[in-house]
């Protein structure tokens, strides 16, 4: 072969690889799974819809969920030859005529999915599985008129991938669960049965409300951890850490742990939200021909490997609330526990943390944030910050007062701080059910939840034990009244200047509502002079109720922001968890701070809508506002943490009069997880209550004439936390190069990859007729003398061993020969019970 053959050749393999790498760029295609126009009119309804699949094969690399906690309870993607019926949408008696393979499941807000490189479920074409049936279990009916296009939207592509992923799922269907209990078990076990071994790459756990921990093992002479998880936080598939390899006849064993404190009767296992489940997803790889005997391991064959399993098994992973307040969202049937949670974006790729780990930023898809909005030439108007109670690990000075959680914080006339804690507890997702109805009805906060402090930090006054079961807002009107929400109970109270029983009480006890004289998690109020008062009802009804001062319904406006593809803004008058309010009463505005759409809105005192404030300094969530009479009329505002930690948690001043941010502050170590925001306008004091850690803080503010505000910095430290609570791991920003994000530099990032191998072969040609040049006139004789010289060969197989390991799950973009039916299982009886999981 001459050396003009040779470069031919060369650049028609260059070539040729070109055009594989744009095809693999072009063949990717979207297919949404979406449930047609649905009517949802009872509790716990499942419907199915079906979608016919490509006559090619096509290979499944990324799942990214279209629907919310909010409507949809869990979403499961089942394979089959043919689906049950034709219809747009049936109920889910039968999933499909033949057998059906479960092909992907989402639950309580999980993020987007992609699978390794060179991984994808094959589906369509030759395989058995010719269409896609979708099932969402909605827990509630959709209000009136409401049709549901909730789903999962697919990435396929049809580049072959290595090797073909599936889905072996372990599940317990035979579980009592007594009332009132603690680390009940229901437990899995079974031997593997397949052609060849499998590689767990991700796991997913079900369960209800009272599932706390679910874990799953490969056991072969050992026991090997394949994940463990808290059913709770969203339910997605997290990275298996260890590289595990499934061999037949290996055992696998699985075990859920239930807590029933709260609940007096038995519960079981079913298909409703007031039943349980327990189940665990193994998504794995293999190689194409490898076929598994069975796809689902149900009951607890082998009793005596369950027996053996580890003691840490049961044992629940370290609070994060972060995981847990996304997974039911504002919108969320159980309501938000609060202080954490970050809004899903229907476009952001997230990268996946194993539950283990402390949670690390989400990425974002808005613009970069300023790191001030001050003017440079405005005066600072706040001086210095302390810790305002006693070092950590004791009680405040001079009382044996321990500080939990802070719901509200509140000042009085006299400059008294009044705090309004819960204790030991905390609010998660066991707090309350599908229905908004507090579960611990039996079980009243046993500390003194109103703690009084003098302007110095020193107790003075507390009350309220044994009274309250969740408690949220609090605010002290010019009379000294003291006002409270519950969001356990429902209710509002109010307790005259001095007293520790009540006068008047608002809402039906444990029972939410929408009526007038009814809440449903019910968040601030707000006092004018004339007792006329302000209810935000706050976490369901998303409306603010007026009442005259003996408690008497005046009006209701406001209704909940409807918003579905993220872009548009919410409209005016319209709230995603009204938060806090506050009275500006010489400007004649109630301004309050729409949580969830990161904003303030300000009315009139007859509901009509003035005033909209949305710095982007705040991000996505505010979670309280106070109003502060000095300096022409300021509002004083703390945001709440992001996974994306963007913007940062961080407070603000703003002038009511046109809206501008005149500054952003911060204490020194920075807010965490700030509730609420009082100002102290007579000695010159903000005050912020934090859920985690729980304390809160002082902040001087400077007078008119720019002097520092009275006193200097009150004792240093925190309000201890309570034993008893939750303390969430500091935030660590961890994120693998494996994992990133799709921004638009990577969507560019293909088109400079084809473009770079175009110009590589021209650059090549131009080098090697230079060479021949130089060659063909005898100028480098020495070139010939080493041509026989033996050199050692390239074997691709180097590159190509199998099984060598893959880029760790990643819930993010990605583009891929496994049939996971298996036609001669047996399984289809026992998988049956899990249809509805």
């Amino acid at each position: 072969m001459t050396l003009y053959h040779k470069v031919t050749l060369t650049l028609v393999v260059w070539i040729l690889f070109v055009c594989s790498v744009v095809k693999s760029q072009t063949l990717t295609q979207k297919l949404d799974l979406l449930m047609k126009n649905a009517s949802v009119t009872q509790n716990d309804e499942y419907l199915c819809s079906s979608y016919k699949l490509p006559v090619s094969d096509q290979y499944i690399v990324q799942y990214e969920a279209l629907a919310d906690a909010g409507t949809a309870h869990h979403i499961l993607l089942f394979g089959c030859d043919e689906p049950a019926s034709t219809e747009d949408y049936w109920h889910c008696g039968r999933l499909c005529k033949s057998q059906e393979q479960i092909l992907f499941a989402w639950a309580k807000n999980a993020p987007p999915l992609q699978l390794p490189k060179g991984v994808g479920f094959r589906v369509g074409g030759q395989t058995q599985i010719k269409y896609i049936v979708i099932q969402i279990h909605y827990v509630n009916p959709l209000p009136v008129g409401s049709l549901d296009t909730s789903g999962i939207r697919l990435s396929m592509t049809s580049l072959r991938q290595r090797y073909e992923a599936g889905i072996y799922l372990l599940l317990a269907y035979s579980v009592r669960i007594p009332g009132n209990s603690v680390n009940q078990f229901a437990d899995i076990s079974c031997q593997f049965k397949a052609s060849g071994p499998i590689y767990p790459f991700g796991f997913r756990t079900h369960a209800h409300s009272l599932g706390t921990v679910i874990s799953g093992y490969q056991v072969n002479n050992t026991y090997n951890l394949i994940g463990k998880g808290n059913p709770q936080w969203p339910q997605a598939f997290y990275p298996v850490e260890k590289n595990i390899v499934i061999q037949k006849d290996d055992y696998l064993v699985g075990r859920c742990t239930y807590n029933s404190t709260g609940r007096s009767r038995t519960t079981f296992i079913g298909a409703t939200h007031n039943d349980e489940m327990c189940n665990f997803y193994i998504m794995y790889y293999a190689d194409r021909n490898t076929r598994l005997q069975y796809h689902s391991c149900a009951g607890n064959n082998i009793p005596s490997l369950a027996q053996k399993l580890p003691a840490d098994s049961y044992q629940p992973l370290p609070p994060n609330p972060l995981l847990e307040m996304v997974a039911h969202g504002p919108s969320g049937h159980m309501g938000d526990p609060e202080g954490h949670t970050a809004k899903p974006n229907p476009v952001t790729k997230m990268s996946t943390m194993a539950p283990t780990q402390k949670p690390g930023p989400w990425p974002t898809t808005r613009k970069p944030w300023p790191t001030t909005g001050k003017p440079e030439t405005v005066t600072h108007l706040m001086d210095f910050e302390s810790d305002f109670g006693g070092s950590v690990g004791s009680p405040t000075p001079g009382s044996d007062v321990v500080i939990g959680q802070v719901g509200g914080v509140a000042t009085d006339k006299l400059g008294n701080v009044y705090v309004f804690h819960r204790g030991g507890r905390v609010w998660n997702g066991l707090s309350f059910n599908y229905q908004n109805v507090f579960q611990q009805q039996n079980r009243p906060i046993q500390a003194n939840c109103i703690v009084v402090y003098d302007k110095a930090g020193q107790v003075i006054r507390q009350f309220g034990k044994n009274m309250f079961f969740m408690p949220h807002g609090i605010t002290v009107d010019d009379k000294m009244n003291v006002w409270v929400t519950d969001v356990g109970l429902h209710q509002i109270m109010r307790f005259p200047a001095g007293s520790t029983q009540t006068d008047l009480v608002l809402g039906q006890k444990f029972q939410p509502g929408s009526g007038n004289n009814q809440f449903c998690k019910p968040t601030d109020v707000a006092v004018l002079s004339s007792g006329e008062f302000f209810v935000s009802d706050g976490y369901c009804n998303s409306r603010i109720m007026k009442y005259d001062k003996t408690g008497s319904f005046i009006k209701k406006f406001g209704s909940s922001s409807q918003v579905k593809d993220g872009t548009a803004k919410p409209s005016p008058g319209s709230f995603n968890v009204p938060h806090s309010l506050t009275i500006a009463e010489d400007k004649g505005l109630l301004c309050v701070a729409d949580r969830e759409n990161g904003r303030i809105q300000c009315f009139d005192f007859q509901g009509n809508f003035k005033r909209m404030i949305d710095a982007p300094e705040f991000g996505d969530r505010l979670f309280a506002v106070s109003y502060c009479p000095l300096h022409g009329g300021l509002l004083f505002a703390v945001n709440g943490p992001t996974l994306s930690r963007t913007p940062p948690v961080q407070g603000f001043i703003i002038d009511i009069n046109d809206g501008q941010l005149i500054e952003t502050w911060n204490a020194k170590p920075g807010l965490r997880n700030p509730h609420d925001i009082e100002v102290d306008p007579v000695n010159l004091r903000v005050y912020v209550g934090e859920l985690d850690p729980t304390k809160v803080w002082r902040f001087d503010m400077k007078a008119d004439d720019g002097t520092g505000g009275h006193g200097g910095i009150i004792h240093s430290g925190t309000t201890p936390a309570s034993p008893e609570t939750t303390v969430n791991p500091e935030f660590v920003e961890t994120q693998e190069t494996n994992k990133k994000s799709l921004t638009e530099e990577e969507e560019i990032m293909p088109a400079i990859i084809i473009g770079a191998l175009l110009v590589i072969p021209i650059i090549i040609i131009i080098v090697i007729v230079i060479v021949i040049r130089i060659y063909k006139k005898g100028q480098h004789d020495c070139c010939r003398r080493h041509r026989s010289r033996s050199r050692k060969k390239f074997n691709i197989g180097h590159f190509l061993t199998p099984h060598r390991g893959f880029d760790r799950l990643s819930q993010e973009e990605s583009d891929t020969e496994f049939d996971p039916l298996n036609e001669e299982s047996d399984e289809e009886e026992e998988y049956s019970i899990t249809r509805k999981a």
